[in-house]
This record gives C-alpha cells, sequence and structure tokens, in this order.
C-alpha cells in the first residue's frame, strides 16, 4: 500500500511510524543532551558564585584589617620603645597581650608580614622610602612592615635600599 504525497513521490505507510519514532527518540536524545548541560551549567553557577563569595568576605576583612592597622603598628612601636623599668609593668603587660591577640588574628585570616631585610627591592612588596650603603638594590632596613594575603600584597613594606656603596 502506497500514498503519493505533494511530490508525487510514493511513501510507504509501514516506513512512517519507523521515521517517526526515530525522529522522537532523536528528540529525547536532545532534550535530555540539553537538560544535562542545564543542570552541569547550574552547578558551575552554584559553585563559581560560593567561591565569589568567600573571595568577597576575604578581601572585606582585608579592608578591615587594613583599617585598624595602624593602630597595631602604634602598639608595636610603644612596646619597641619601652623603657627597660617597664618592661614588668602590669599595663605594659597589658599591651603585649593586645599585640598577640592581634598578631592570632592576622594568622587566623592568613595574613602574613612581607620578608624585607635583606631581599631584592620589589616596588610590587616595598616602598622605597630612602637609600643609603648597602649592597645596591637590596633592603638594608625596614621602617614599617609590609603585608600580604595569599600573595597578594596589602600594604607595602616601607624601606631602605642600598645604593651600592660601603658604609664608613
Amino acid at each position: 500500500m502506497t500514498d503519493i504525497n505533494d511530490d508525487q513521490t510514493p511513501v510507504s505507510k509501514a516506513s512512517e511510524p519507523t521515521n517517526e519514532l526515530e525522529a522522537a527518540k532523536k528528540q529525547v536524545e536532545d532534550l535530555t543532551e540539553i537538560a544535562k548541560r542545564s543542570m552541569a551549567d547550574l552547578q558551575n553557577y552554584k559553585k563559581r558564585s560560593e567561591e565569589e563569595k568567600r573571595e568577597f568576605a576575604k578581601f572585606a576583612s582585608a579592608n578591615v584589617f587594613m583599617e585598624i592597622l595602624p593602630v597595631f603598628d602604634s602598639l608595636e612601636r610603644a612596646q619597641e620603645h619601652l623603657p627597660e623599668e617597664l618592661k614588668d609593668n602590669d599595663w605594659a603587660k597589658g599591651i603585649q597581650g593586645i599585640i598577640k591577640q592581634f598578631e592570632q588574628i592576622i594568622d587566623r585570616f592568613q595574613i602574613k608580614k612581607t620578608k624585607a631585610v635583606g631581599e631584592k627591592f620589589d616596588p610590587n612588596k616595598h616602598e622605597a622610602i630612602a637609600q643609603g650603603p648597602g649592597e645596591k638594590d637590596i633592603v638594608t632596613d625596614e621602617l614599617e612592615a609590609g603585608y600580604e594575603m595569599e600573595g597578594h600584597t596589602l600594604r607595602a613594606a616601607k624601606v631602605r635600599v642600598g645604593d651600592g656603596t660601603v658604609a664608613e
């Protein structure tokens, strides 16, 4: 049994259901693939979104740290210049305790002091404040500590850099 379609070509009615079945199977496969890709895209979006939240929180913490860092610097300078006869004073011990607490917070947020003295001057990590006797382009003295978080400089260390002359 054959019919004639619009092109005047005979079409077998028996092959029509097979072609429709094949087309339906192909459509199901295509839709299944689209659904799988969409699900993978959604999962990737969720992962990226969570990572972005963590990054934002981390660098928001870094911004807070940068705001209170001058207070920490002042406490450290006060401790460095504390007269020897006051080292055992309870007030001085309290200041030392505050400094230790601050250092613990820094460690918890994975903020590290950058090493400066003896290092080759790096404008990404160091801010040259002065030059003086010493090996050329090598940091000879740290005037203010620098800090970094996961390889990113939060504050450059203020340093004195050797100019290649020998100290007299």
